[in-house]
């Protein structure tokens, strides 16, 4: 049974004063942004939840900070039913409401619950497992968990229904600017709940603008590697991202990835705290740990699957004991180590 907790009133009371003031954003976008951070902190269920929302409310006082840039861009150019159906799936299913229920069964049970899957998509993994990837998200949804990321270098036949169907979640497509035709365009256009992820380039440009014109919310990302991490990577990427206006940038390290800390992590901090982009960073692994550090007391690591719906080990192998093809999500949560 799918979880009932994101069934509420008190989630139909929170939509309806985010519209409002979604609404707002567009004449008055200092107060009304202030006024909803003042909101989130009422609904606010972890310490670290409010003390992420207090240091929102500070970082507000500069009105001259760039996130007032970036959300009056938001709230002008982006359909204001893109903005709440993703938001509200991603604020409110899976960090508030499925926070909740993913705290509750980890005190129930030894098993530790991510907040979120991250699942690599292929064209011929998908075509054999599609009733295997809807399973999985149903089973998912039951232990808490509504935000899925999912990297995709080809988009294959039937995603689009799978994303139709699972209204509920908040999902990032991560993909690459030939494949974003304008038909997909046009097929994610239709789906508030889930952001597309283009990979920065030279062809990025061009595609940024055909979801900007259709008042989509999309996202950028960059892949990089210990060895071109350097200091320049963020800021010459967020300048041209924030161009594009993609006001999330996601910065995703290549390869198998050990356990240690992001040589861009410190960096990244550090911009997001005195932001003077028009594009926030976003280290994705780094940052996935810190909001599982927030929901749960005892913080679970990144759940990835490969196109092969094997669970990945710590050093970026598969285990092919571990398949979502043949097991229960509860299951391989379980038996991983």
């Amino acid at each position: 049974m799918q979880n009932r907790s994101i069934n509420t009133i008190a989630r139909t009371l929170i939509q309806t004063v985010v519209r409002q003031k979604l609404t707002a954003i567009k004449n008055d976008p200092e107060r009304s942004l202030r006024s909803l951070v003042d909101m989130g902190l009422n609904f606010a269920g972890g310490g670290e939840q409010q003390h992420i929302l207090q240091l929102a409310q500070q970082t507000l006082q500069d009105e001259s900070s760039a996130y007032y840039r970036i959300i009056y861009d938001m709230a002008l150019h982006i359909n204001t039913d893109h903005l709440l159906g993703f938001g509200m799936n991603f604020g409110y299913n899976s960090l508030t409401a499925g926070a909740r229920h993913i705290r509750r069964l980890e005190t129930e049970s030894s098993c530790d619950i991510p907040w979120c899957l991250t699942l690599v998509i292929g064209q011929e993994g998908f075509a054999a497992h599609e009733d295997a990837y809807t399973a999985l998200i149903e089973q998912g949804k039951k232990l808490g968990i509504y935000t899925y990321l999912l990297l995709a270098p080809q988009l294959p036949v039937g995603l689009f229904s799978l994303l139709q169907s699972q209204k509920d979640c908040a999902f990032l497509v991560f993909t690459g600017p030939e494949e974003l035709t304008d038909d997909a365009i046009d097929s994610m256009a239709q789906l508030t709940h889930v952001m597309p992820v283009v990979r920065f380039g030279t062809d990025a440009e061009e595609v940024c603008e055909a979801m900007r014109r259709r008042e989509m919310l999309y996202a950028a990302y960059r892949l990089y590697s210990p060895r071109t991490a350097g200091a320049d990577l963020l800021e010459d990427t967020l300048s041209d991202t924030g161009r594009l206006h993609a006001p999330l940038t996601f910065f995703i390290e290549e390869g198998p990835r050990p356990i240690h800390t992001s040589p861009l992590y410190g960096q990244t901090i550090s911009i997001r705290n005195d932001l003077h982009f028009d594009s926030i960073p976003v280290e994705l692994w780094e940052d996935l740990h810190y909001i599982d550090s927030a929901i749960s007391p005892r913080p679970s690591r990144c759940a990835v699957f490969d196109a092969d719906c094997r669970l990945l080990r710590p050093d970026g192998s598969p285990d092919d004991s571990l398949s979502f093809a043949h097991l229960s999500l509860e299951d391989i949560l379980s038996a991983r180590r």
